[in-house]
């Protein structure tokens, strides 16, 4: 597990994050599900990813 995986998953107990068949990550959310890239590319897609996984918290469509 990687450390912005670890970083996910202590800033959103509740989510699931599993590995797609073509390698991607992708975060369950409640019902919903935010697909996420396995090596990120830039300093801010971790934020970028948290933005996203709080949004579908909340319902909102990213």
């Amino acid at each position: 597990m990687t450390r912005h995986i670890r970083e996910l998953h202590r800033q959103f107990p509740g989510i699931q994050i599993s590995r797609t068949r073509g390698g991607h990550l992708v975060a369950t959310v409640g019902t919903s599900r935010v697909f996420l890239a396995a090596t990120p590319s830039d300093h801010r897609a971790i934020h970028n990813i948290a933005a996203m996984i709080r949004r579908a918290e909340r319902g909102l469509n990213p």
